[in-house]
């Protein structure tokens, strides 16, 4: 039995990236033999174990055949004659195939410490290349999404894609079995690729190969206008610069679009129910937000009446710092302006109310109270502006 450190943990090693995640290769062992030592199967029909002890994941050696359409139609055979250079030959990308042997199940220490390298992946590493390990690589659509994410992740790296490469990824979209792909994993890889500190980079990636169409085509069909691409492009760079949540991302580069196209943008990558609430709530207030605080007392009643900012600011503060985002820059007005607005919203309870009303009368006099209350603060902001401009 041979156990090797695999993938991304040797890749960022030799790129001097802090290692997160340990994946580890078995050659030579049954399921069987894995099970006795106390490691737990991943699934019954994948040969994937967790460490008793660390939990992390130990793959016997395998090869794939390719059994149908889509990224799971596979036949999985794991055998203690596959050997490691017959595993590696399986994976997306060169730099992902690099392996370095350790010395048992229950001790990481690296043997030597030499990196075994049967495809390349070092000249790759050094070149800045993302580029397949072999024609294997067309057999799984996903890996479309996956190196297109990585190019994202290398984006500070200087890390370009191999024309073969692209090729090929152009090819696998071109074919329709993009489609093939459950909404779960696509908005997986979205997820993921969007919150690199770069995301804007995947989708330049996409649309730049001619494979955003096969994803998102209501987003690929608004591209076509260069300057809706380029804006586009600044805000969502804009949003990972601020270190933006998800939703926000998801929201300045879906903002544009027609209500309809956004949603079926939302629903493709099957994305939660919060996301796109907060996209659609973004699209309907953003116009608002950027215009505070001039504005009237109504509608920053209706603001923070709709956004629940009085019961839980988050939403609110999040689509504030959206549009700085949005706009390129902060706002004409600071943070701590909403938190008093919010602030004076609360400050009228029903202790305030003349205890005579009743039904209706109640509610009335509530919004009558913290319409008042608002304004106060509006006028001061505003004769403030008005007082530095003079």
């Amino acid at each position: 039995m041979q156990v090797y450190l695999v993938g991304g943990a040797v890749r960022d090693g030799v790129l001097g990236l802090p290692v997160k995640d340990k994946d580890f290769m078995v050659v030579g062992a049954t399921p069987q033999m894995l099970l006795d030592l106390g490691f737990i199967q991943v699934g019954a029909d994948f040969p994937v174990f967790l460490h008793p002890k660390t939990h992390a994941e130990y793959a016997l050696a395998r090869i794939e055949r390719k059994s149908g359409i889509g990224h799971t139609a596979f036949k999985v055979h794991a055998d203690p004659s596959v050997s490691l250079e017959e595993d590696l030959i399986r994976r997306d990308l060169t730099i992902n195939a690099l392996a370095i042997e350790v010395k048992d199940l229950f001790d990481d220490t690296p043997m030597t410490g030499e990196v075994l390298d049967f495809y390349g992946g070092l000249k790759d590493v050094q070149d800045r290349t993302l580029r397949h390990v072999s024609p294997a690589f067309s057999e799984d659509p996903l890996r479309v999404l996956r190196v297109a994410r990585f190019f994202a992740r290398f984006a500070p790296l200087d890390f370009s894609i191999h024309d073969s490469t692209a090729a090929l990824m152009q090819t696998i979209a071109s074919s329709g079995e993009m489609s093939s792909l459950s909404r779960e994993r696509l908005y997986s890889e979205f997820a993921r690729a969007l919150m690199e500190n770069q995301g804007d980079q995947f989708i330049r990636c996409l649309h730049d190969l001619d494979i955003l169409s096969s994803v998102l085509p209501a987003l690929s069909q608004h591209f076509i206008n260069f300057d809706n691409y380029q804006a586009a492009m600044t805000r969502l760079t804009k949003a990972c610069q601020l270190n933006l949540p998800l939703a926000s991302r998801l929201a300045v580069l879906l903002n544009e679009l027609p209500a309809t196209d956004a949603a079926d943008c939302l629903t493709r990558l099957n994305a939660p129910k919060h996301i796109c609430q907060f996209v659609k709530a973004f699209q309907n207030l953003h116009d608002t937000l950027i215009a505070l605080p001039a504005i009237d007392t109504k509608a920053l009643l209706t603001l923070i009446e709709r956004t629940q900012a009085h019961k839980d600011s988050a939403q609110l503060i999040q689509l504030y710092d959206t549009c700085h985002a949005y706009q390129g820059s902060p706002l004409t007005y600071p943070k701590q302006w909403l938190f008093d607005a919010i602030a004076r919203y609360q400050s009228v309870t029903i202790a305030d109310i003349d205890p005579a009303l009743t039904g209706k009368a109640i509610g009335d006099e509530m919004s009558r109270l913290r319409a008042q209350a608002l304004h106060g603060l509006l006028g001061n902001f505003q004769m403030a502006s008005a007082l530095t401009d003079f």
